[in-house]
């Protein structure tokens, strides 16, 4: 589930520090690799997938991904047009072509996630106001675990890359127990011994890989 669904869950606390001209390019690269990873999904999903069932509670197949669709779409309302966060999905975003429409809307966000002074500006989010490195902190982290659960939802089974998995437990541990981290997710299950980190993110978020 996305951290903006429910606003009741407090904002993690925001630092006063501004990012580095490095740290602004690898958020927007691993956003960018995310936003691949689950689409690489997207691409395998099948006209008998779309009805299935998924780990997320109640969503099947097509509502998960109008969730992802719907979030990338708010990164470019937020970021770039100054709009709210408005984060109830609807399946009808998908339209006739859900992979055509996924590509425009993550081409849209990262191009507004890239532009000069975003990632350090406030901008309006369901759990208050946030620096856009956070939001797209959220974002990375959304593209990852539901890239596993469409692949899961479909059949397949995947691995997260080690790397974007480590960055997410480095964004997300310091907030665990935290409402906006229980709050949106499963119950943290326990990872077995000698983990990978997309196993340890899995279980952090309440899956069992």
């Amino acid at each position: 589930m996305n951290p903006s669904d429910r606003s009741e869950a407090g904002p993690p606390e925001k630092s006063e520090t501004r990012l580095t001209e490095d740290e602004r390019t690898d958020t927007v690269v691993a956003y960018t690799a995310a936003c691949a990873f689950f689409g690489k999904r997207l691409a395998e999903v099948t006209e008998l997938d779309w009805t299935a069932d998924t780990p997320c509670d109640r969503w099947d197949v097509r509502m998960l991904v109008a969730h992802v669709v719907t979030g990338e779409a708010l990164v470019t309302r937020v970021l770039r047009d100054g709009g709210a966060w408005e984060s109830q999905a609807d399946p009808s975003i998908l339209g006739l072509n859900p992979m055509a429409t996924w590509r425009g809307t993550v081409l849209a966000a990262i191009e507004s996630a890239s532009a000069d002074g975003v990632l350090d500006a406030l901008h309006p989010h369901a759990v208050g106001e946030l620096p856009g490195g956070v939001i797209i902190g959220f974002r990375v982290t959304e593209n990852l675990v539901h890239g596993w659960d469409l692949a899961r939802s479909c059949g397949a089974e995947v691995q997260l890359p080690e790397t974007l998995a480590e960055r997410c437990l480095d964004f997300w541990l310091p907030l665990a127990g935290s409402d906006i981290l229980t709050g949106h997710f499963g119950s943290k299950v326990m990872p077995p011994d000698g983990a990978s980190a997309g196993v340890r993110l899995l279980s952090l978020l309440g899956r069992a890989a």
